[in-house]
């Protein structure tokens, strides 16, 4: 029941003592009647202040968004950096979680949106968009954790659209081999690589309507490949773990960042 104003903002509900729900905005259409259950279930109704702006709102307005418990990483900080981390289960179908970085003392922002679905066969995306002095990076990525090809034209003219942006420049990795075509890196205005993230996220989303259903343990395994090798050679894990230790910062990025365990 994600619940909406007239004017569209996106509402969310706290039932006492059993924490914040967010709901699809389609429900909107049902506001009167979820009103009257409030009423009954002492709902009181608040801004939902967690999204923020944030590319979240994309899932929230095109499915059912539930809060996992993310203890004890809800924020964690050492070496200047501070990290806040929210986690969801999406449709019954993907962990979505949502990760936000400050260091410097606020010069260096970044902002981290990542679904890994478990229940469709559908590639992993990765949105980061990193403010750093001044500069804006956005990064859009689409990771190989498909068991069968999908059609992923609707992404590719989205990035078509915005090829006029100045392109990220990047190093090899090994992971590179996983990128699918419509992944995405590019630098410049904010209001340019905001509306380049929301076309990508929602030709995205469009797709899970026709992907196909797969069994979970299935899935988990494929997109394994990509999630060990970011706990065993990557930049991210490697800073994390130096904050929270080797074991928490695996426990956090199988739990609570893709939902692997």
């Amino acid at each position: 029941m994600n619940f909406t104003n007239a004017d569209g903002t996106v509402m969310g509900c706290q039932i006492r003592d059993r924490g914040y729900y967010i709901f699809s905005r389609q429900c909107a259409a049902n506001m009167i009647y979820f009103r009257i259950i409030a009423t009954y279930l002492r709902i009181k109704f608040i801004p939902l202040h967690v999204m923020n702006g944030s590319k979240l709102e994309l899932f929230a307005k095109n499915g059912v968004l539930v809060p996992r418990d993310v203890s004890p990483f809800q924020t964690f900080s050492g070496k200047g950096i501070t990290f806040q981390l929210q986690s969801y289960d999406w449709n019954g179908c993907a962990c979505v979680s949502h990760l936000t970085m400050r260091a410097f003392l606020g010069l260096m922002k970044m902002d981290t949106l990542i679904c890994t679905p478990y229940a469709k066969d559908m590639p992993l995306l990765s949105y980061d968009f990193i403010s750093a002095m001044g500069r804006r990076t956005l990064m859009v990525e689409s990771y190989d954790t498909l068991m069968e090809p999908v059609d992923l034209s609707t992404m590719l003219e989205v990035k078509e659209k915005y090829r006029n942006l100045k392109d990220k420049a990047t190093k090899p990795a090994w992971y590179d081999s996983l990128k699918l075509p419509p992944t995405v890196g590019k630098v410049g205005d904010r209001t340019r690589l905001s509306a380049l993230a929301t076309g990508m996220i929602t030709a995205y989303l469009d797709l899970f309507v026709s992907a196909r259903d797969i069994d979970r343990t299935i899935k988990t395994a494929r997109t394994n490949t990509y999630v060990e090798g970011l706990i065993n050679d990557g930049p991210t894990f490697r800073v994390v773990s130096k904050m929270i230790g080797t074991e928490s910062a695996q426990t956090l990025f199988r739990h609570f960042l893709f939902g692997t365990k």
